[in-house]
């Protein structure tokens, strides 16, 4: 496997700290990495961006600034939540943006539409759970350089950067999962029963009508919205709690249909 010069100097500078897992080094996002995070993931005035390890704050100022929307930076480093406060004073957005002092992993992230991510791997691993529990569904996910192990990207994007930026690569790429609703187990809905296996978005459907197995041939879940089509029916709806709720096609007719968690 190929490994993009960036990964190495990171290791390296972790590697030189005393006590390399108490805090990862303060390496910043490209500025056009930044604006393509906060674009990847939709930002707008709706959203309230939380950064984890927001460093010198310019990922939740420019989604203030540039995208209107509210947010959050939290940073274990008190030098650096100092600086971001007098560079959101500075970009006029101070009234929509507060950073904090505090290590990610007590970060309450629930109100959170956007989170936005520069960390290293084994931090990010930790960050999963976390992630998965506290976010709600239709929420974004953005990371910059690394992955979040185990979980397709919804979408990902490579960027150019302009000119060099010290301890990273010619180009970046960044990653964007929506957060799904939970819809795993046996549901029911008019004559139609499903079962549902689910890892993060992807979904692997099995439906029966009146006993009968049908052949499953497209199944998608993105955030709250879920879609499949088998043996002559369409169904498109969205999951909220112990229910599914939305259309079914099937022979020339669309009627509403509620499936019931069973």
């Amino acid at each position: 496997m190929r490994v993009a010069p960036a990964v190495f100097l990171l290791v390296a500078t972790i590697a030189a700290a005393q006590e390399p897992r108490q805090q990862a080094p303060f390496i910043t996002t490209p500025d056009e990495v930044v604006e393509r995070m906060l674009a990847l993931a939709g930002t707008g005035t709706e959203d309230f961006v939380i950064d984890l390890g927001s460093g010198d704050g310019r990922i939740v100022i420019a989604a203030a600034k540039r995208f209107g929307a509210r947010g959050l930076g939290v940073d274990i480093d008190a030098k650096l939540v100092a600086l971001s406060r007098e560079n959101a004073r500075r970009e006029g957005v101070a009234a929509r943006v507060a950073f904090e002092e505090r290590d990610v992993m007590v970060t309450d992230v629930s109100r959170a539409t956007v989170v936005t991510i520069f960390l290293l791997p084994w931090l990010i691993d930790r960050l999963q759970p976390k992630l998965l529990e506290e976010m709600q569904p239709g929420a974004r996910i953005v990371t910059h350089a690394f992955p979040i192990k185990g979980w397709k990207p919804d979408r990902s994007e490579k960027v150019r950067l302009a000119r060099p930026q010290p301890n990273q690569a010619e180009e970046s790429i960044i990653f964007l999962w929506v957060v799904p609703a939970s819809v795993r187990g046996e549901w029911q809905g008019g004559d139609l029963r499903l079962r549902i296996r689910q890892n993060f978005q992807e979904i692997e459907v099995e439906a029966r009508a009146d006993g009968r197995a049908l052949a499953v041939r497209e199944a998608k879940l993105e955030g709250t919205a879920i879609a499949f089509s088998a043996d002559g029916l369409a169904f498109r709806g969205r999951a909220a709690g112990a229910r599914i709720e939305g259309e079914l096609a099937r022979a020339g007719r669309t009627v509403p249909l509620v499936f019931v968690r069973r």
